[in-house]
């Protein structure tokens, strides 16, 4: 009997190890299972997060795209507006160009009875600007006959007998500015 005795504690003993062993590994697992659930709540509020911000997103994603058609439908409006403009504005092109022409003949018209009204006058005014240059000709120390020769020195004109004159002179200088000239400067010209 003491010998089942002593069997009996050892295997007392024996299953006490085994029950300490199984407190052992159910302390850890409990543990195990504690961190879990501290895994698992911080994770769960992880995901809600993650749901709060994708819902965000969503509702401006969806914003986002209401712009855009919104920010379309404006753009189509305003090529439309644009393109109506462009055609309006060809019409105001052709139009002007039409009163343009119309200006034109009309200018055409205006001058023709002008011409026809003033012709007395415009005989005038050529016969007056020929005069003029009836008068830019003649000699400017005569005033009388026309310029037939030139000083090279200074290419002032004159008639010949009014140069020949101021070279039979010892001190030859020209009439108009007074420079020195020899009979060799003198030259004919033809006008």
């Amino acid at each position: 009997m003491e010998k089942e005795i002593q069997q009996a504690n050892t295997s007392l003993d024996f299953y006490n190890m085994k029950a300490a062993r199984i407190e052992d590994q159910l302390r850890f697992c409990s543990d195990q299972v504690q961190k879990l659930g501290e895994e698992r709540f911080q994770k769960s509020v992880s995901l809600e997060n993650t749901q709060k911000r994708l819902s965000d997103m969503r509702r401006s994603s969806h914003q986002a795209n209401e712009s855009l058609e919104d920010s379309q439908f404006k753009i189509e409006r305003s090529r439309a507006a644009l393109l109506e403009l462009q055609i309006e504005i060809e019409r105001e092109r052709f139009k002007k160009k039409r009163i343009e022409e119309e200006l034109e003949v009309a200018r055409r018209k205006v001058v023709l009875l002008q011409a026809k009204t003033e012709g007395n006058s415009m005989i005038e005014r050529l016969q007056e600007e020929l005069r003029e240059y009836r008068e830019i000709l003649k000699c400017s120390i005569c005033l009388d006959r026309p310029k037939e020769v030139v000083i090279t020195k200074c290419y002032h004109l004159f008639c010949n007998p009014c140069v020949h004159k101021v070279t039979e002179n010892r001190h030859r200088k020209c009439p108009v500015c007074a420079a020195s000239f020899g009979a060799n400067d003198v030259k004919p010209v033809y006008i």
